[in-house]
């Protein structure tokens, strides 16, 4: 068990920093959704269900879906800007 808490641990470090240092805008995105997906693992591990779901609704599903949609905006806008 302390073998998946330590695993877990590790890769919320390590996508934590590969959030802050990435420059592609759709990595980082996808880098955030899998961060809250792990997080809600943390948080089921915790045994705090009712803030596992919350972050898997919130903090990786319409988050995410908004980042990704703001990625698309901005690269049609950056067409638009060029032509």
């Amino acid at each position: 068990m302390i073998a998946i808490d330590a695993l877990l641990l590790f890769l919320l470090v390590l996508l934590s920093f590969q959030i802050i240092t990435v420059r592609d805008l759709f990595s980082v995105s996808l880098y955030f959704i899998v961060f809250g997906m792990i997080l809600a693992l943390v948080w089921i591990r915790l045994g705090a269900f009712d803030l596992a779901l919350a972050e898997v609704a919130l903090g990786a599903g319409i988050t995410g879906a908004l980042l990704l949609d703001t990625i698309t905006f901005l690269k049609k806008h950056r067409k638009k800007d060029e032509a």
